[in-house]
């Protein structure tokens, strides 16, 4: 049964677990800003057209700035910053391709290789090209192999706070702030650190 010391360490762990979250995504959205000064202008030019600089961008707006969306959904992707699920156990035999999986066989799905899968994202899936979440109209797309939060039952509790912080927190610093290398002709290295998380 849930009582008060349940609940507080349940609000806790997803407090944790969000804010560590959150902020590696956006230290990668920083990083991938710094190497890729075109794509930074571009997700400004939209919010300057679409919501100014007198207010900063608030979910209102969201609709409307389809590709700074294509943009942190593409870093999420890229950044893959929780590369391994968490263990899953078949309730009943199951059948994968061609296997079989017996009932009580613990999974560990890999995220990597459904974000990083060229039959989904094409041979440039390693590449950061957020483009590929925009269809010829420039409508935002969901493809339903986009899977950072997860899926099914364990899907990540705070996805869709997550994603409203980081949509406010991206948008407000790049319609703020212009990010530029240290030496403009040395950008920051792309390479991961791997630990909890998957960081710059």
């Amino acid at each position: 049964t849930m009582n008060v010391e349940n609940l507080t360490k349940n609000v806790f762990d997803l407090f944790l677990a969000g804010m560590e979250t959150v902020s590696t995504t956006i230290m990668w959205f920083v990083l991938y800003m710094l190497n890729y000064p075109e794509i930074q202008e571009k997700v400004y030019r939209e919010i300057e057209k679409e919501v100014g600089t007198e207010r900063l961008p608030n979910m209102s707006d969201k609709i409307r700035l389809p590709y700074l969306n294509a943009v942190i959904m593409e870093v999420q992707r890229l950044a893959s910053i929780v590369p391994l699920n968490v263990p899953h156990v078949c309730t009943e035999d199951i059948t994968v391709g061609d296997y079989t999986l017996p009932k009580g066989t613990q999974i560990i799905p890999s995220l990597d290789s459904i974000l990083f899968d060229k039959k989904t994202w094409g041979e440039d899936a390693r590449s950061f090209r957020p483009e590929r979440f925009l269809d010829d109209k420039g409508k935002l797309l969901h493809p339903e192999e986009f899977v950072p939060f997860s899926q099914g039952k364990r899907i990540c509790a705070g996805e869709a706070m997550a994603k409203m912080e980081m949509f406010i927190f991206c948008g407000g610093m790049i319609q703020r702030f212009h990010f530029l290398p240290v030496d403009p002709m040395l950008p920051p290295p792309v390479i991961a650190v791997f630990g909890i998380t998957t960081s710059p």
